[in-house]
């Protein structure tokens, strides 16, 4: 379980930074501190469903991209931000700019 709470936490912080959006600002418009926001994105605590709603409408994504490949994830160990994940991000930016 400990690692899925990792994924997840790793998960928000992809979507926090493909919005171009601090931990500071994000945390402020949720309610909580930058510092249990960091904590979440860390996996040290899970997120509530109650933050993981504010999320979903902060981040403006689908609840599913959260949970995106958990599965597979979880049978990796150690396993730091995906290419696929780096793709995604990229594909962001760029439309962005």
């Amino acid at each position: 379980m400990q690692e899925e709470i990792k994924l997840i936490g790793r998960r928000i912080r992809l979507l926090r930074t493909a919005k171009n959006l601090t931990q500071t600002g994000l945390a402020k418009e949720m309610g909580i501190s930058q510092t249990h926001l960091c904590n979440i994105e860390c996996g040290r605590v899970p997120v509530t469903l109650p933050n993981l709603l504010k999320l979903h409408s902060l981040l403006e994504c689908n609840m599913s991209s959260f949970f995106v490949d958990l599965d597979e994830q979880a049978d990796a160990k150690d396993k730091d931000i995906s290419l696929e994940e780096v793709l995604q991000i990229v594909k962001l930016l760029k439309q962005k700019g």
